[in-house]
C-alpha cells in the first residue's frame, strides 16, 4: 500500500493506493455525519478532500440510512467517489458505555455497504484506568481482532492498537495486531488525551504504539483532528488524522488557529486569510443565523485544517519538519512539554535523514535533544585522533576559513558548539555541522550541554588548549588567546581519515582514504581524493556526503559484511547493473545501521558489489516496504 515519496524526522510523504483512488500522506480524513452534516460533500471535494470517513455505527442504527446504505452502497448515499473509511462505534461505546451491535455484525455491514476502509469493533480503554482492566480490555480487542481478520472479506480493515496509557501494553497491542497483518493501524483511546491537553502522555502513546508496528502499513491517530498537532504527530510517524473538531468546534463557536482555538464572542479580527474569512468581519460574523455562522466557522476550520496537513507535507519535503514541530510547540506551554518528551526518546534517530536540504535552526532547548545532536555526539566516538586538543569559540562558517587554519598533525582543532557541543574541523562539512544557524550567545541549557559534552570529549587526550572566551566551561587545561600558536601545514590525511569514520564507521578512513591525493577546490574544500588515478570518492560541496566511485568501493568492501551494504536479490540484480534504482521489494538483507538519505554500496548475494548509490529509506524500511525505491543508483558498477 506504502510507497514513500520524501521523509524527515520519522514523517514520511507517501502515496497510499486503495482500491484504485489516491491519498498522500500524511493526510487527514473529515468526519462526515450523514444525519446532520455541517458542510456538503462537494465542498469538501472543493477544499483538495478525496477521502473521508463516517460511522458505520451511526448508519446501522438509522433506519433509513441503514436501508439505503445497504441498497445503494455508502459512495452512493454520501454522493462520494472518493475513499470512504468507517468507523464501527468504538467512539460510541466510549462516550455511552455500550453499542447495540457484535463485532461481527458492523464488520458485516461495512462490507456489505462497500466501505473503502473498515475498523474492528475495538475497546477503548480510557487513561489511567487500573492496569488489570486496561489489559482485560486490550485482551478481548485482540480476541475481537483474530475474529475480524478471519471474516473480513473484500475491505481494507483497520486494527486498533490500544492499551491506555501504559507502555508496555501498547507495545503488546501492536506486536499483536502486527502479527494479525491488518491493512491500516490506527492508535485509539487518545481523544481524553488531548482534551485535557495532556500531550506529553499522548506523545508515549504514540512512540510506544509506533514502535512495533510494520513500516509498510499506514497508522492512524484517531480522533486528532486539531491542526496545532498535526506536525508533532507526523514527525512521531503518523500518517492519516480525522477530524470531527472542524464541525463540533464550529457549532460551539470555536474559531481554529494552528496555534489554538479562539471564542468567537472574544474576536475583534479574523486573523486568517482564507477565502471565507476574507470575505466578512469578525462584528459581521457574530450577527449571522446560527446555522449560517455554524458553516462560516466550519468551512474556515476545516481550510485551516488542510492548510497545515499540506504545510507538514512540504515541510518534510525539504527537510524542515522538526522546525514546523518548534514553531507549533510555542502555541502551548503542554505542547512545547510534548515535545522535549518526543526528544527525550533516543529511538527517534532510527529514522532521521543523515542530509536534508534544510538547515538545521536551533529553536530552543529542545532542540539539543534533537536526533541530528545525538547522532553527533555518538559518531563523534569514531574518531582515532591522538594529538593535541585545542577548542575555539564559534565564528562565522566555515569555521577553517575564517580562522584561516585546520587541523595539523600536532593539533587536534575543535569548535566549541552551542548546537553540536564539540565540531571538530575535519568534519565541519559534513551536515548539520556547518549547515545550522543559532542565535548569538549562550542560554543555560546551551552551557550545561556544552560542558558535558566537551568534558567528556577532552578526556581522551593528553593535553588540552582552549580560548580565553571558552573559560566559562570549565574546561581543565591551558587557556591561550593567540590562535596564531596553531597554525601550521594542514593535516590532509587526518582530515579525510576523519570523515571516512564519522560517515561511513570506524575503521573505514583508514580504509578508503590510505595512500591517496586529494584535489582541493578554490574555496579550500576536498572535492575528490585519488588513489593514483582512480578516482576514489567525491565530498559533495552541498552536505559533505561521500560519494564512492569504483575504487573507493572496493577499498570499502574490506569492511566486515554486511556494513554500509544493501543486498539485491538476484532478480534485481541486471537491473540494478544497468544503472537503475533497486526497490523496496527487492533487497534481500541491509546493514541495520543504514539512515535515510545515506550513500550505499548495493551487492548482489556474494558480496559482489553492482552500484552505489543513496539509500532513501532506512534498512529497516527498505525491508518491510514492498513498493517505492529503496537506493536511488548513482554509480553503476557490474
Amino acid at each position: 500500500m506504502i510507497e514513500i515519496r520524501a521523509r524527515d524526522a520519522s514523517g514520511r510523504v507517501t502515496e497510499l493506493n486503495i482500491n484504485g483512488k489516491k491519498l498522500t500522506t500524511p493526510y487527514l480524513f473529515p468526519v462526515i455525519d450523514p444525519r446532520k452534516q455541517i458542510l456538503s460533500i462537494e465542498e469538501i471535494e472543493k477544499l483538495g478532500f478525496n477521502g473521508i470517513i463516517t460511522n458505520s455505527y451511526i448508519i446501522n442504527q438509522n433506519r433509513e440510512l441503514r436501508s439505503r446504505a445497504l441498497e445503494e452502497g455508502i459512495h452512493s448515499l454520501l454522493g462520494f467517489d472518493g475513499v470512504i473509511m468507517t468507523d464501527s462505534g468504538s467512539f460510541q461505546l466510549y462516550q455511552y458505555g455500550g453499542v447495540d451491535v457484535t463485532p461481527m455484525e458492523i464488520l458485516e455491514f461495512q462490507e456489505n455497504i462497500g466501505v473503502d476502509i473498515g475498523v474492528i469493533l475495538d475497546i477503548p480503554t480510557e487513561p489511567d484506568v487500573p492496569r488489570e482492566q486496561a489489559d482485560r480490555e486490550l485482551e478481548e480487542t485482540i480476541r475481537r481482532a483474530r475474529e475480524s481478520i478471519k471474516a473480513r472479506k473484500k475491505i481494507l480493515l483497520s486494527g486498533t492498537v490500544q492499551g491506555s496509557t501504559y507502555p508496555e501494553l501498547r507495545e503488546k497491542s501492536a506486536r499483536k495486531m502486527a502479527e494479525l497483518g491488518f491493512d491500516l493501524y490506527p492508535i485509539g483511546g487518545v481523544v481524553p488525551l488531548m482534551e485535557k491537553y495532556r500531550f506529553s502522555d499522548l506523545v508515549k502513546v504514540i512512540i510506544h504504539s509506533r514502535k512495533y508496528l510494520p513500516h509498510d502499513k499506514p497508522v492512524h491517530l484517531f480522533g486528532a483532528g486539531h491542526p496545532m498537532l498535526f506536525a508533532l504527530a507526523s514527525a512521531l510517524g503518523c500518517d492519516l488524522f480525522d477530524s470531527a473538531a472542524y464541525a463540533l468546534y464550529a457549532r460551539e463557536g470555536r474559531y481554529i488557529t494552528t496555534s489554538g482555538t479562539y471564542r468567537l464572542e472574544r474576536l475583534r479580527e479574523l486573523p486568517c486569510s482564507c477565502a471565507v474569512c476574507t470575505s466578512t468581519t469578525a462584528e459581521e460574523l457574530k450577527k449571522l443565523e446560527k446555522k449560517d455562522r455554524d458553516h462560516f466557522l466550519a468551512m474556515h476550520n476545516l481550510t485551516v485544517s488542510i492548510e497545515e496537513i499540506r504545510r507538514v507535507r512540504q515541510s518534510i519535503h525539504d527537510g524542515s519538519l522538526w522546525e514546523l514541530v518548534a514553531e507549533r510547540a510555542r502555541a502551548h506551554p503542554y505542547l512545547l512539554e510534548a515535545v522535549r518528551v518526543a526528544l527525550s526518546y533516543s529511538s527517534l534517530e532510527n529514522l532521521e535523514p543523515v542530509t536534508k536540504k534544510s538547515a538545521f535552526f536551533y529553536t530552543g532547548s529542545e532542540a539539543l535533544l534533537r536526533p541530528e545532536v545525538r547522532r553527533h555526539i555518538k559518531k563523534l566516538k569514531r574518531l582515532k585522533i591522538n594529538k593535541k586538543l585545542v577548542l575555539l569559540p564559534e565564528v562565522e562558517k566555515p569555521y577553517s576559513k575564517t580562522y584561516g587554519m585546520m587541523s595539523t598533525e600536532e593539533y587536534h582543532i575543535c569548535i566549541a558548539s552551542k548546537v553540536f557541543g564539540v565540531i571538530p574541523l575535519e568534519i565541519e562539512e559534513v551536515y548539520p555541522l556547518t549547515q545550522h544557524e543559532a542565535p548569538g550567545g549562550y542560554d543555560e541549557a546551551q552551557i550545561n550541554f556544552m560542558k558535558k559534552v566537551v568534558k567528556e570529549y577532552a578526556s581522551g587526550f593528553e593535553k588540552v588548549y582552549f580560548h580565553s572566551s571558552l573559560e566559562f566551561l570549565g574546561i581543565e587545561g591551558e587557556s591561550f588567546s593567540d590562535v596564531e600558536n596553531f597554525k601550521g601545514k594542514n593535516d590532509i590525511e587526518g582530515k579525510l581519515t576523519a570523515i571516512g569514520d564519522y560517515y561511513f564507521g570506524e575503521g573505514a578512513g583508514e580504509l578508503l582514504f590510505s595512500d591517496t591525493r586529494a584535489r582541493i577546490s578554490k574555496t579550500g574544500r576536498i572535492r575528490e581524493v585519488y588513489a593514483g588515478d582512480r578516482l576514489v570518492g567525491v565530498i559533495r560541496a552541498s552536505d559533505g556526503s561521500v560519494v564512492l566511485n569504483v575504487e573507493g568501493v572496493k577499498r570499502l568492501l574490506k569492511l566486515p559484511f554486511p556494513k554500509n551494504r544493501v543486498v539485491a536479490h538476484e532478480d534485481a540484480v541486471e537491473f540494478v547493473s544497468q544503472g537503475r534504482s533497486l526497490f523496496c521489494g527487492f533487497v534481500e538483507e541491509a546493514d541495520m545501521k543504514i539512515k535515510p538519505y545515506q550513500e550505499v554500496i548495493v551487492v548482489d548475494s556474494q558480496d559482489k558489489p553492482i552500484a552505489t548509490g543513496r539509500a532513501m529509506v532506512s534498512a529497516e524500511e527498505m525491508l518491510s516496504l514492498t513498493h517505492g525505491v529503496a537506493v536511488r543508483v548513482r554509480h553503476r558498477l557490474g
